[in-house]
């Protein structure tokens, strides 16, 4: 009978022993599973946010001016200078003028390109690149990083010079030839 007791007394105890061991392991599953909702929650959020600003940047800068423009365009292989500059009211010499081209350059190389959508002549002739603005970007710090005058640097980016910089516009920044 003693026996009995005692068996069952060990029993009793192992089975407190595995519902503790069971209970941490739950615990911690859900804890995980809660770690990594909130990490996907984040990702997804984050690419929602980015899209949506992607999209809102595409559209306002289509819709803010209709000026003539400067565009960054990823150019195929199979697409030639000729048919971007006729989408964009320009011309060749105009794209191998902003982008450094030489004159052998007749299709694009899959890279990026800036295409002056609206300009028949660089004047003055000026080569362009693209720069991510960030925090306290003006015309002004620019303008002296880049030793650029600031009427060029303007006339370069209607859009920015009527709105102001803020921090992931793109800003074309020339180096006069």
């Amino acid at each position: 009978m003693y026996r009995l007791l005692f068996y069952l007394r060990i029993l009793l105890i192992l089975l407190v022993v595995g519902a503790i061991i069971a209970a941490i392991y739950y615990a911690i599953l859900q804890d995980n599973r809660k770690r990594v909702m909130e990490m996907y929650n984040r990702q997804v959020t984050v690419a929602v946010e980015t899209a949506i600003s992607n999209a809102l940047y595409g559209a306002t800068r289509t819709i803010e001016a209709p000026m003539r423009q400067y565009r960054l365009l990823t150019i195929s292989s199979e697409e030639t200078l000729e048919s971007v500059a006729d989408r964009y009211n320009t011309t060749v010499e105009a794209i191998r003028e902003v982008n450094g081209l030489s004159a052998d350059v007749e299709k694009g190389d899959g890279g990026q390109l800036i295409v002056p959508e609206g300009v028949r002549e660089m004047n003055p002739p000026r080569r362009l690149k693209a720069y991510t603005a960030r925090e306290g970007d003006t015309f002004d710090l620019l303008a002296v990083q880049n030793n650029v005058p600031i009427d060029i640097l303007q006339t370069d980016n209607p859009i920015l010079s009527e709105r102001g910089i803020s921090p992931g516009d793109i800003v074309f920044i020339a180096t006069l030839v």
